[in-house]
């Protein structure tokens, strides 16, 4: 099935599956911004707040208050009872009154010591004697003479006054009150249902609207707002989709979008990798007949790298099994770049937008490792067609084509490597796989132009970009 859908060019299109990538790309981008954002932190703080048993036991708490369960309701009715309390009225009647004032001011005054001093001595058993003499000679005494000013002061108002209130039930009551328990208790309920704290508790109690005014009610206003935001719904939506499983399951490790004007050296080498490091030079390979150049079959433009093969007549170096590296003359000359120095890794996903051109040329995507082989080819073309090469350290080489409509248009070709298969794909469509002598060393990149027959005119071989994930 899979067979016959590249015959009749059935995969799906090089753009579409870019535009759906991009998009998936954007939108996962997107939604891992927005899973940092202040935004949902707020709503995941208010709904794990709101919709916890510690939030509707609170709610439940404030919204059954009420004024006459509460201490104040206590504390003001008691307030008032001991405000009404005949003891207590009467102890503020009289501290108000002026009969206290005038008592305590004649309590221990000359006046009263006098009157209580005459009235002892009248009572003395002395004066009792002189007052038997003749009346005439009474008079005449000076015992006569207190005894008149007793009667004086005996019926002196002040002093009548004093003695009465001094009986008195009401300074009894005021003395009774005046250091009790009971007054302070009153001074300290009347101090406190006149202060602020107790008035704005009241308040509250009172307003059967309070729990519309707590900050209780304005977080659920904003987790309600909150949990309608598009955003939101969007993110809650969207997160747990399955389609964003193949980018959590990969992570990028190399990318080349070629955007500058030049090859990037710190990624590439226009070389092969031992002919870099232990020659110093280019080389091809027997049956080539391109020999390859350091940049002047390199063009970069629109972020598309071409590597061109063209007819030109230079000499070069040749690897051959029997002599080793001999001078040739080529009469065409290619690009290869690798990226041995700089990037290797052991499975994964490599991949690649590539045209590969003429289906009569050499061009390839492949990877090697450290030695000629293992070898694959992601993708190369020969004999007019597009092949995808395994060429094991041990076992048998795997191979499999396809026609040459896979060359002359920009498709994506990759290879998924895993410990235990190797599978080639177009445009996300399975085209190859091998399961046996899977490699296991890292591997680098190398993509190349060239010849090992003959044709006409000028190919390229086109990459508009290059990318590499390690699997997470």
């Amino acid at each position: 099935m899979a067979r016959l859908k590249f015959l009749l060019g059935l995969i799906p299109s090089t753009s579409k599956i870019e535009e759906a990538e991009k998009a998936l790309i954007t939108e996962f981008e997107k939604l891992k911004a927005f899973s940092k954002s202040d935004q949902l932190a707020r709503y995941v703080e208010l709904n794990e707040n709101i919709n916890s048993a510690v939030f509707a036991q609170k709610r439940r708490e404030i919204e059954s208050l009420k004024y006459k369960n509460s201490d104040e309701f206590n504390k003001e009715k008691e307030y008032k009872k001991l405000q009404k309390a005949k003891d207590i009225t009467r102890y503020f009647k009289t501290l108000s009154g002026s009969r206290l004032k005038k008592h305590f001011g004649l309590d221990g005054s000359d006046k009263i010591k006098e009157y209580e001093s005459l009235g002892k001595f009248i009572k003395s058993e002395e004066f009792k004697e002189k007052k038997k003499m003749k009346s005439s000679k009474f008079r005449q005494t000076e015992e006569y003479q207190k005894f008149q000013k007793y009667k004086r002061l005996k019926s002196d108002s002040d002093i009548v006054d004093f003695y009465k209130f001094k009986a008195s039930k009401e300074l009894d009551n005021y003395k009774n009150i005046r250091d009790s328990q009971r007054l302070n208790r009153y001074k300290e309920l009347k101090e406190y249902v006149a202060s602020e704290e107790f008035k704005k508790q009241k308040s509250y109690l009172l307003d059967k609207k309070r729990f519309e005014k707590s900050e209780m009610f304005k977080n659920l206003q904003e987790y309600g707002k909150l949990k309608k935001d598009k955003e939101i719904i969007w993110y809650f939506k969207t997160k747990d989709l399955n389609k964003f499983d193949v980018l959590k399951s990969r992570e990028l490790t190399f990318c080349d979008e070629f955007e500058g004007n030049k090859l990037d050296d710190s990624k590439w080498i226009p070389n092969y990798y031992w002919g870099e490091k232990l020659l110093n030079d280019r080389y091809s390979v027997e049956n080539d007949l391109q020999a390859y150049t350091e940049k002047e079959n390199f063009e970069i433009r629109n972020s598309v790298l071409k590597i061109i093969t063209r007819p030109q007549k230079t000499n070069g170096k040749i690897w051959t099994i029997d002599k080793g590296f001999v001078i040739k003359e080529f009469d065409y000359t290619s690009g290869i770049i690798c990226s041995g120095a700089s990037f290797r890794q052991k499975y994964g996903i490599f991949q690649a937008k590539i045209k590969l051109g003429n289906a009569n040329a050499k061009s390839a995507f492949w990877m090697l490792a450290d030695k000629i082989i293992p070898h694959i080819d992601v993708c190369k073309t020969s004999g007019g067609k597009v092949w995808f090469d395994f060429f094991p350290l041990k076992g048998n080489v795997a191979k499999t084509s396809l026609g040459s409509r896979y060359a002359g248009k920009f498709y994506i070709f990759t290879l998924e490597w895993t410990a235990d298969k190797l599978v080639w794909k177009i445009n996300n469509t399975e085209v190859f796989t091998q399961t046996s002598d899977i490699p296991q060393d890292p591997m680098y990149m190398l993509l190349s132009g060239g010849l090992d027959k003959p044709i006409s005119g000028t190919t390229s071989m086109e990459i508009d970009w290059v990318r590499v994930y390690k699997f997470v």
